[in-house]
């Protein structure tokens, strides 16, 4: 009496068997090889034993003795057959779960060793650099920082004296004790002098500094002709007094940038992957509509839409964060 492998082992080969039907042995009458065993109407030949060994081997499993692995084998096409009746196969669950694995083995098998041999080369980057070169334009920048005292149109002549007279100070200041740089946002530009003597609330806890601004860019929130005083400065230099409309500003060009290419150097790494991502997706796309065209689907989409489907269910709400302990 040959041993029997456990009920638990017999059921996950069940599983596993329901997806390819075990590679059905054939039927007795059109069976190859000499004829072991005949389970519900399916025979079990020489030949299925031997694939049957040979599968287990080259999965690093165990191969038992002939009869073993032929009872193994009969109880497995019996275990498929009583599932068969008993409605499982068609149980919807089941069929989705079982398509899934077979959708999963087909794209190992067929799929990813197409998608494994995709590769991008050196003169595909560069024209998809030629390409998009709109894309990988910079525009130039600079970046300024600002001291400002407020007296618009309407203020008297003392009062705009007045405010000039503290910018002109407050510029000694900052010339006397340049910000040294470090860390913190008034560590550059005109540093602590801004928030004592700088109206610009935007910019005076910040060294007076206002960012980045396009060299191109025709409107700012400054006075044009500041923008314009600032943009003619060397790198590290500072403007005179500036008379605007609202007030006296003075302006330090604290760094800038040149505008153009960014090299392809800088960009070729994101480029290669992009491409690989599209041919890998085109791939999937040509797998799909070849397993489409082999299966002669007809998709009715016009009566689809006449289907009422149930609302998708909202998404789940998030729980409140919990405190690490």
């Amino acid at each position: 009496m040959p041993r029997r492998r456990p009920f638990r082992v017999l059921l996950i080969s069940t599983a596993v068997c329901l997806v390819s039907q075990c590679e059905k042995p054939a039927p007795a009458a059109a069976a190859k090889g000499k004829t072991l065993a005949t389970v519900a109407g399916q025979a079990i030949t020489d030949q299925d034993l031997l694939q049957e060994a040979e599968w287990r081997r080259s999965n690093n499993q165990a191969v038992p003795a002939a009869p073993e692995l032929l009872q193994e084998m009969a109880d497995r096409l019996a275990l498929v057959e009583k599932a068969k009746q008993a409605g499982i196969a068609d149980d919807p669950e089941t069929k989705r779960r079982i398509q899934s694995v077979i959708i999963a083995s087909l794209r190992e098998k067929q799929l990813e060793a197409e998608i494994a041999k995709i590769a991008v080369t050196d003169e595909e980057i560069a024209k998809a650099y030629e390409a998009r070169r709109e894309e990988f334009s910079q525009p130039g920048l600079d970046r300024f920082a600002i001291l400002f005292q407020a007296a618009d149109a309407k203020a008297s002549d003392a009062r705009k004296a007045e405010a000039k007279q503290r910018l002109e100070q407050a510029i000694a200041l900052a010339d006397a004790n340049p910000a040294t740089g470090g860390r913190g946002p008034a560590a550059g530009g005109f540093g602590q002098v801004a928030a004592q003597n700088s109206d610009d609330q935007v910019s005076r806890y910040k060294g007076g500094d206002i960012g980045w601004i396009e060299t191109a860019a025709k409107e700012t929130r400054l006075p044009a002709s500041v923008i314009e005083a600032g943009r003619a400065l060397e790198k590290g230099k500072r403007s005179g007094v500036l008379e605007a409309a609202d007030g006296y500003y003075v302006i330090l060009k604290t760094d800038a940038r040149p505008g153009g290419m960014r090299p392809l150097e800088q960009v070729a790494d994101n480029l290669r992957q992009q491409i690989l991502r599209d041919k890998r997706r085109a791939a999937e796309e040509a797998f799909l509509a070849d397993a489409l065209r082999l299966a002669k689907a007809d998709i009715d989409e016009a009566a689809a839409a006449q289907v009422v489907l149930p609302a998708s269910p909202p998404p789940a709400a998030a729980g409140p964060e919990l405190s690490p302990p």
